[in-house]
């Protein structure tokens, strides 16, 4: 064989071991191109926190497939690991919305320059500062982390809303068939009370639950349980309510499924992080009073998410959600999203201070002009404690977006009721 064929055929053999030790080392779609490639897409990864950022080594491996995979299922991108081309443009895309958002150049590289950018937003907004757009920072930014909803098509995703909505988890408006912030946010709150894992992705656990639940209702309100909130529900659910002197709105809100002997909180979720979860709460002990401040402490520091999404209920201003949880804690059956409802509760019970006269560990302090609606009665906390100079102490949820501390004198700050849980 002349020299000049040997010397090809090596080359040829050479070239064909190198492509194959290529995809070895970098896997699929992306891997087959060079490493640097391999390393922009794993910065991408990790600056959404689909991988850590030690996992920017230049080599496709399990990991980073595993990485793809997550973020391909957040965004409805067929699921294989491959970072082709549908999977890099839908990354790149996200990254430059962070960017924009962040306020640094939008070139879809999630390097130093945008880590730093996002840690300056972190700081600005209050959120934990690592310069990485997890799911509480993208919230903030309110940028959609998940744009898939696992259940395929427009009417699964409207069957899906019209569950939501008639659990009160969704408004009125948001049967549309797509799978938005607003229907990811009702996710994660039914996911949060339902001991699901919170993702905000529809998948078939949070499905079945969600079936399940709206199957009770409907028995409940007597009427065909096939798991679909349509009108015939609304219908039904309407007719229960005025039965029971309930607002009769149709929907199996808190007070609804209350009546109704259903448990709307099954707990048994994770605590804590961004996906918030149900709340952690230590053993409790001592009177009803006692055992409301002992909650409330114990929910210090925590923090909302996403478009006020918080543990004690649905995405929504919740001030009330957390001051009628800790009554719930120490036994009281109440339960409310609207601070006003504390007055009335109060009214209703012979238990609302005349004025704002001798408050007490426990009791619940309304903020505003009066309890006629939310644009007169404003915010509601827990008094923690009674100072002899006429000032208190109060745990307050949803205020600067967490559950913190505040001492103040009563009148000076607008409060207009004080208002002790029955049998305190």
């Amino acid at each position: 064989m002349p020299t000049r064929a040997v010397g090809a055929r090596v080359t040829s053999v050479t070239l064909a071991l190198a492509v194959i030790l290529v995809g070895l080392l970098f896997g699929p779609g992306v891997s087959q191109a060079h490493a640097a490639d391999v390393r922009l897409l794993q910065r991408d990864l990790a600056g959404l926190s689909y991988a850590p950022l030690s996992g920017v080594d230049g080599v496709y491996g399990p990991q980073t497939t595993d990485s793809v995979r997550h973020f391909q299922r957040d965004n409805g991108l067929a699921v294989d690991g491959d970072a082709g081309p549908a999977t890099m443009t839908a990354l790149t895309a996200k990254v430059k919305q962070v960017q924009s958002k962040a306020g640094t150049t939008a070139d879809g590289d999630y390097g130093p320059g945008t880590l730093s950018a996002v840690k300056t937003y972190q700081s600005a907004h209050g959120l934990d500062v690592d310069g990485i757009a997890g799911p509480q920072t993208m919230g903030a930014m309110n940028i959609d982390r998940v744009t898939s909803s696992g259940t395929g098509t427009s009417s699964d995703t409207k069957l899906l809303q019209r569950n939501l909505v008639g659990l009160g988890y969704l408004g009125a408006g948001g049967v549309d068939g797509i799978y938005g912030p607003a229907t990811k946010d009702a996710v994660v709150s039914f996911q949060s009370d339902n001991g699901l894992d919170v993702d905000g992705i529809a998948g078939p656990q949070t499905n079945s639950a969600l079936t399940a639940k709206v199957k009770q209702v409907q028995s409940k309100a007597g009427t065909p349980a096939d798991g679909d909130y349509g009108p015939a529900t609304l219908s039904a659910v309407k007719t229960y309510q005025s039965a029971h002197g309930l607002d009769v709105d149709g929907i199996a809100g808190p007070q609804t499924m209350a009546s109704m002997g259903i448990a709307r909180e099954t707990g048994g979720g994770s605590s804590g992080g961004e996906s918030g979860g149900t709340p952690s709460v230590p053993p409790l002990s001592g009177s009803a009073r006692d055992k409301i401040v002992q909650a409330a402490r114990s929910q210090l520091g925590v923090h909302e998410w996403g478009n006020n999404c918080n543990p004690y209920g649905p995405c929504e201003a919740w001030c009330a959600l957390f001051a009628s949880w800790t009554w719930r804690q120490a036994g009281v059956d109440f339960h409310t999203a609207f601070s006003g409802d504390f007055y009335y509760y109060g009214r209703e019970h012979g238990t609302l201070h005349s004025g704002l006269s001798n408050p007490q560990p426990g009791d619940a302090i309304v903020f505003g002009s009066g309890p006629q609606n939310t644009n007169t009665s404003v915010h509601v906390g827990i008094i923690e404690k009674a100072n002899a100079d006429g000032t208190v102490d109060t745990i307050e949820g949803n205020s600067s977006d967490q559950v913190i501390r505040h001492h103040f004198n009563p009148a000076s700050r607008g409060a207009y009721a004080i208002v002790s849980p029955a049998g305190a």
